[in-house]
């Protein structure tokens, strides 16, 4: 079974759906690839729901559907709470009891004592999305900036996104992991056994960057973490029993451990950015799921070449309003990259990505430049009344 946004669809998911036969519902009517889709009535579709049927989204909008129509549900009460940033570090604290955190609502941040807190940290929505809202904070005399930050995100996306996928009410504090990042798409079968999907690593500008811009994957950055994520995998479904269930989570390693940062439930990467593991190395992580298989990653391995693979996230400034938005000249930002595997268009009433760029690089730098690059002269904006006025 599979919920579906269509606002941000990826081309491959509906393709997959078109040939597997599983129960689809969709909300939303904009996209015209979505409408080849066979459909069912959301009675018919959440009737169906039991524990140990197989279900996924491809957006975390979709999970207040599963909250409205199947609220008792065990899909539903797994993926609550390990939504909830602040509940998930409560069930890791049995692996990680020495892991600092604090959830508080966002009045009770001004009234800490700076003095109270264990520098450097990270102050995050306890619901959050992509990288809204998430700022490191490395001492006392940077605490009280990112406060005034946070506030003002959260005011900005109050109509972008749904309650259910951000929440500026309640706020997470917690330990500030340094390391390299990584994102994991995998899942847990129907006998509870873990599933490596996709390993995607997170590229930042330098420690203060919180964006989403780019991951990239390679045969050096599944052989540096694999092992890793499945010993993680196993010892987290001790204490989390989750079986026939989608995951998307990201994790960072240093010398000492690998920390989970989040772990977004019922979904892999999202809008779409899952298919770079089908653009990089063939795994549709649609079919894997559903029925029930897994890659071979020796093979995998054994074919990829040295190549990078990336997505870029083009996201609009969040300083800049999607009603001000006259146009984006699509053609002049393809031409910044090298090897364009697919460009993807986005036009979503509940997202900042304006385009999903998957690409094959031949270095690092590339991927460095791209980066640093600067959307704005991409995106052109409509004139004010007061300048046609003149």
């Amino acid at each position: 079974m599979i919920l579906i946004d269509d606002q941000i669809i990826s081309p491959i998911l509906v393709k997959s759906l078109q040939e597997l036969n599983v129960p689809v519902f969709k909300q939303g009517n904009r996209s015209e690839m979505s409408k080849s889709l066979q459909l069912m009535d959301a009675n018919d579709f959440f009737s169906i729901i039991d524990e140990h049927q197989k279900l996924l989204t491809n957006s975390e909008s979709c999970l207040a559907l599963l909250e409205s129509h199947a609220p008792d549900s065990v899909q539903n009460r797994w993926a609550k709470q390990l939504k909830d940033k602040g509940i998930f570090r409560q069930i890791l604290s049995k692996m990680y009891p020495d892991y600092f955190y604090k959830v508080v609502n966002l009045d009770e941040l001004y009234k800490i004592p700076v003095e109270d807190i264990p520098f450097p940290v990270v102050i995050k929505p306890s619901k959050g999305y992509s990288s809204v809202g998430v700022y490191k904070v490395k001492n006392a005399e940077e605490w009280r900036a990112a406060l005034e930050k946070l506030s003002v995100d959260m005011l900005l996306i109050k109509n972008i996104y749904d309650k259910e996928v951000i929440n500026g009410e309640s706020v997470l504090i917690e330990k500030w992991v340094f390391g390299e990042e990584y994102a994991v798409d995998g899942y847990y079968d129907h006998d509870g056994n873990p599933v490596i999907l996709n390993i995607f690593k997170h590229l930042f500008k330098d420690e203060y960057d919180t964006s989403d811009r780019i991951y990239y994957t390679s045969r050096e950055v599944i052989q540096e973490i694999y092992d890793d994520i499945l010993t993680f995998m196993y010892k987290f479904k001790e204490i989390v029993p989750l079986k026939n269930f989608p995951l998307h989570f990201e994790v960072r390693k240093n010398d000492h451990a690998i920390i989970p940062i989040e772990m977004n439930p019922l979904r892999f990467a999202g809008a779409g950015t899952t298919d770079l593991g089908f653009h990089a190395y063939g795994c549709n992580v649609y079919k894997h799921y559903f029925q029930g298989t897994r890659p071979d990653w020796e093979a995998v391995l054994r074919k990829m070449d040295q190549s990078i693979y990336s997505f870029f996230c083009a996201e609009i400034p969040m300083d800049i309003s999607r009603t001000l938005i006259k146009s984006i000249d699509h053609q002049s930002f393809k031409k910044q990259f090298q090897q364009i595997l697919e460009y993807r268009e986005i036009q979503a009433l509940n997202d900042r990505v304006f385009a999903i760029v998957f690409s094959k690089n031949g270095s690092m730098e590339e991927l460095y430049q791209l980066l640093e690059m600067d959307l704005r002269p991409f995106i052109a904006l409509k004139e004010m009344e007061h300048s046609r006025e003149r």
